[in-house]
Parts: structure tokens; C-alpha cells; sequence
């Protein structure tokens, strides 16, 4: 006679109210990223414009890099998250994002956001001096 083995799965299951957390989170660090790429691209433009006007000091250009640098890294890391959630990496056929990767990419977010509310109070600090 053969028996038949119940395999459990070891992998922790979400609940729908968990991953609805989650979603919810990713969703609200989503939207403060865009919300914190047109502020520094505002910032960008407003120290493009007054360094055309005026001959700029070496700090207003080492910050416009700085801006700039940030902006492009911000760029990067969004376009890696789009990918990463439509599953576009080489060998990996396309599924839906597990709740750990939305928390990945919130948390990573969050991470962005205080950097650039950090960069954002520098040039206005500097802006007012």
C-alpha cells in the first residue's frame, strides 16, 4: 500500500487584510516619490534659471549637481521597482509582486523621500541666505 505524504508549504501566506496594508503603504510612498520628483525638478529649474541670471557660486553649482545626480537616481530606482513589479527580469516569466516586494519597495521609497526632503531643505536654507 502506498502512502500518500500531505506536503506543507513552509512559505508564510499573507491575509487578504495584510496585503491590503501593504498595497495601501506602497501606494502612499508611491505617491510622495512623485510628489518629491517635481518639487527637486522645481528646485533644479529655479537654480537653473537664477545661475542664467546671475554668475552662480561654486556651492549653488556643486548643489544643482547634487540635485541633478539625486533626480537621475531617483529615475533609476523607479524604472528598477516598474520592472522588478512587472516581473521583467531575464528568466522569470511575468507574475504578480509578492506582498515582501511592495514592502521592499515602500521602505525603500520612504528611504528616497527623506533624502530628498533633506536635499529640498538644504536649497531652501540656501535660497534664503
Amino acid at each position: 500500500m502506498m502512502i500518500q505524504e500531505e506536503k506543507v508549504s513552509p512559505a508564510y501566506e499573507a491575509s487578504s487584510t495584510e496585503i491590503q496594508s501593504i498595497i495601501m503603504e506602497w501606494v502612499e510612498a508611491t505617491e510622495q516619490f512623485h510628489r518629491r520628483y517635481a518639487k527637486l525638478t522645481d528646485a533644479i529649474n529655479s537654480l537653473q534659471s537664477a545661475g542664467r541670471r546671475q554668475s552662480s557660486s561654486m556651492a549653488n553649482r556643486s548643489r544643482l549637481r547634487k540635485l541633478i545626480t539625486l533626480r537621475h537616481h531617483m529615475s533609476d530606482v523607479l524604472m528598477t521597482l516598474m520592472l522588478d513589479m512587472n516581473g521583467q527580469k531575464a528568466g522569470r516569466s511575468l507574475q504578480s509582486s509578492k506582498p515582501g516586494q511592495l514592502h521592499s519597495h515602500a521602505r525603500l521609497l520612504s528611504e528616497l523621500n527623506r533624502e530628498i526632503d533633506a536635499e529640498l531643505t538644504n536649497v531652501k536654507t540656501v535660497a534664503q541666505a
